[in-house]
């Protein structure tokens, strides 16, 4: 009885120690799908956001990540923040090369994950890094060890966590090496092949992932879309290099020929193309968004309460306001700073009262150009009726009473003081009457 006992009271030990215990695992039947695919391809600040929203989303829900990758690559430091944050995780993370390719950044965020599939006509790799002119869309490749033992480095950390090629991620990087999938999988660097989203979950089934000491038991995984913000898909928009040489050159030469001309009230607008010129060169996006909500505020405030009417400053204070709450942040809350719903909503409510506002200021604009175009109708005094103040004889002048006001006439007949007349025409200032008729 007593070995009974203390038999079962190892049990229950063993049971609480036990990291795999009832407690230390978890099935999951949920995964958050997030889409690195055209036209949202390039792994850029925007992307980055957008993924790392998407993993603290799982996390909150414990529920797996599916990235679903198409992509010929991007920038270095949003795929080491995309990359660090996988690596991370509190859930599994599992990456999805659904088209003919993730190159470069693409499969650098794909080497921590803890599940790597790719579809049969898959292709990875190339992860050399290159510069790129903005103004000839020329790439030149980096050869520079200050670069590129950091990348490999980093890289063979990603490869190692997962028990992937280390040998072959190495040579991803210093020798532009490509594999194919089957290529990937027979060199340890993917761990499957799927045809479509559904084989992958098929594939998934009765998996399991650790993750801080929880096992997470993959069942049957339904997908859930995740969408990234409005923020994340403005800076994806303002990273693209021609669009953001653009914006920053038309800021640059609105500022010059501005402060040139003395047109000051245009300045405002032209510092909002270089403000957003200034995002896509990878300058903070909060800094701007906060500029943006101050000035814009300020210049509505101005156009509404300091110069009549509503002109430049009131279009440009809109714009403002609405850009700036585009892109305003949407991270935890500190204490400083409000709630991602308040801000969320913050946001809505900007685009909404901006769209309106911008609305109602073109209606205005449309009715200002339609009176600019209309023919001026002068005040017209023929046919009107009036009094003659003077004798005037047929052929001469003399000053009449016509609508209360007194005017220099050249009389067609003889008329008397007190002689109704009626105005016949107008010529070089002075009217010319007869004697008024009833009737006529």
């Amino acid at each position: 009885m007593r070995r009974e006992l203390t038999a079962l009271l190892v049990l229950v030990l063993i049971s609480f120690l036990n990291p795999y215990s009832a407690e230390g695992s978890v099935s999951v039947d949920r995964a958050i799908l997030v889409r690195i695919t055209p036209p949202w391809d390039v792994i850029d600040s925007g992307v980055a956001e957008c993924v790392v929203d998407a993993i603290r989303y799982a996390e909150s829900t414990r529920a797996v990540v599916l990235i679903e990758l198409e992509t010929y690559g991007g920038y270095l430091d949003p795929a080491f923040t995309i990359a660090d944050t996988i690596a991370a995780a509190k859930v599994p993370v599992v990456v999805y090369v659904s088209g003919g390719k993730a190159f470069s950044a693409g499969t650098l965020i794909s080497l921590p994950a803890h599940y790597l599939y790719l579809s049969p006509i898959a292709t990875v790799g190339a992860m050399q890094p290159v510069s790129v002119d903005p103004l000839t869309g020329r790439y030149v490749p980096i050869n520079d060890t200050k670069i590129i033992n950091p990348i490999v480095e980093k890289a063979e950390f990603y490869a190692k966590l997962r028990n992937r090629n280390a040998t072959a991620v190495r040579l991803f990087v210093t020798s532009n090496l490509v594999l194919t999938a089957d290529e990937a999988v027979r060199n340890s660097i993917a761990d499957g092949i799927a045809e479509s989203l559904q084989s992958l979950l098929r594939a998934l089934r009765g998996r399991n992932a650790t993750v801080d000491g929880v096992v997470y038991m993959l069942s049957d995984l339904r997908l859930e879309d995740y969408s990234c913000s409005i923020r994340s898909r403005f800076i994806s928009l303002l990273s693209n290099t021609l669009l953001s040489s653009v914006l920053t050159t038309i800021g640059i030469m609105a500022t010059i020929f501005t402060i040139a001309s003395g047109r000051f009230e245009a300045l405002p607008l032209a510092l909002v193309f270089l403000a957003l010129g200034l995002v896509g060169s990878g300058f903070s996006p909060n800094f701007i968004s906060l500029f943006l909500v101050l000035a814009g505020a300020a210049l509505l405030s101005i156009e509404l309460f300091l110069t009549p009417g509503f002109g430049a400053l009131g279009i440009t204070g809109i714009v403002m306001l609405a850009v700036g709450f585009a892109l305003l942040p949407t991270g935890a809350p500190t204490y400083i700073a409000p709630g991602a719903t308040l801000l969320e909503v913050s946001r809505y409510v900007a685009i909404g009262l901006g769209t309106s506002l911008g609305l109602l200021t073109g209606f205005i604009v449309y009715k200002v150009i339609q009176a600019k175009r209309r023919k001026v109708e002068l005040f017209e005094l023929v046919g009107k009726v009036g009094r003659a103040i003077d004798n005037i004889p047929a052929g001469s002048t003399g000053f009449v009473i016509v609508e209360g006001e007194y005017w220099r006439a050249l009389s067609l007949e003889d008329v008397e003081a007190g002689t109704l007349v009626v105005v016949v025409e107008r010529r070089d200032g002075l009217l010319v009457v007869r004697r008024y008729v009833g009737g006529s």
